[in-house]
């Protein structure tokens, strides 16, 4: 139990305890101000002992303070930017012995890629990271989490973890693991496959509150459906019973699932109508759309197209086809 000295004022004691029932206290580093003596202009030197320098203090971290702020979940305000260092980072906790050497190396070498750690890719944290587990603990630290994440280029990351989908598959890297079903090879894959959609999701934030989405969901300790809609892209269906908030966090996150569903090939065109199907029962007819995006396909120039027309647009290529053959 957190002890006050008599002479702490009634509204700080209660300040105090505010914040040693919520795990976090902020100390003040700042040289002790005697009001007895003359006040000294502030120095204009960025290293003076004057500037602050408070420390964070929780039941899981210990870090300094800089410019960011977030708020705890009793309002107070508290920081939330990170160093690299204190980041969480994906499959911090090895590999099995059952993967191969070439599937241990490929992993190995794409986790120490400079380029592909500054993504800090959420879809890859979810699953496969005791330190993202130990972050979600503090609304602070998964909010500091979240904007290294979302500040990381959406192109250039996106198109990284494309090509690390595509060749994780090959035989000379994880090919073998794959068709083994080893499943820790199995969630790398689906992870950067969905890197794009849950980069997207994990970036929304509350409308009312400038929160991200994901921070309040996996904080809300009333209502733990909430963090289950996030494991939709990576091939988790929702479980039965689950009783998401009907928000509008809620909502957009399933619009984007919804959008991301027009590629058939992806987990979450596998997984979106009975999630969609479960949230509209908790929260009333038409909350969500029931049913996937129009399909999308891959053209010759590598670009997606909208299939609007189904059958029909099919029909008349092929028929195009046979006359212009007909013709020749």
């Amino acid at each position: 139990m957190l002890e006050l000295p008599k002479e702490v004022p009634e509204l700080f004691q209660s300040t105090l305890a505010r914040l040693a029932r919520s795990g976090t206290i902020l100390v003040d580093q700042r040289p002790y101000f005697n009001p007895d003596h003359a006040i000294a202009p502030r120095s204009k030197n960025p290293s003076s002992v004057d500037s602050p320098s408070d420390i964070i203090i929780t039941t899981d971290n210990l870090h300094r303070r800089t410019d960011a702020a977030a708020e705890t979940n009793d309002g107070l305000s508290v920081a939330a930017t990170a160093t690299a260092a204190s980041l969480p980072t994906p499959f911090d906790s090895g590999f099995s012995s059952n993967i191969t050497s070439t599937c241990s190396s490929f992993m190995m070498g794409f986790l120490a890629n400079e380029t592909f750690k500054s993504c800090l890719p959420f879809s890859l944290l979810l699953q496969n990271s005791m330190s993202f587990f130990q972050v979600t603990k503090s609304v602070v630290r998964i909010t500091q989490t979240l904007d290294a994440s979302c500040s990381a280029n959406l192109n250039t990351c996106t198109n990284l973890m494309s090509s690390l989908a595509a060749n994780i598959t090959a035989s000379s890297n994880c090919g073998s693991d794959l068709s083994a079903a080893n499943p820790l090879i199995t969630q790398a894959h689906l992870g950067l496959l969905a890197y794009k959609t849950l980069y997207t999701a994990s970036c929304l934030k509350d409308p009312d509150t400038s929160a991200y989405c994901y921070a309040q969901a996996i904080t809300n300790s009333t209502s733990p459906s909430d963090a289950y809609i996030y494991f939709l892209p990576l091939n988790t269906s929702l479980p039965g019973g689950s009783q998401p908030t009907c928000n509008t966090c809620l909502k957009n996150t399933m619009q984007v699932y919804e959008a991301a569903s027009a590629d058939r090939t992806s987990a979450i065109a596998g997984t979106y109508v009975d999630a969609a199907t479960q949230v509209n029962v908790q929260c009333g007819p038409g909350f969500v759309n029931q049913s996937l995006a129009a399909a999308a396909v891959t053209g010759a120039a590598g670009r997606g197209v909208d299939v609007r027309f189904g059958g029909h647009w099919a029909l008349l290529i092929l028929l195009w086809t046979m006359v212009m053959g007909w013709l020749v």
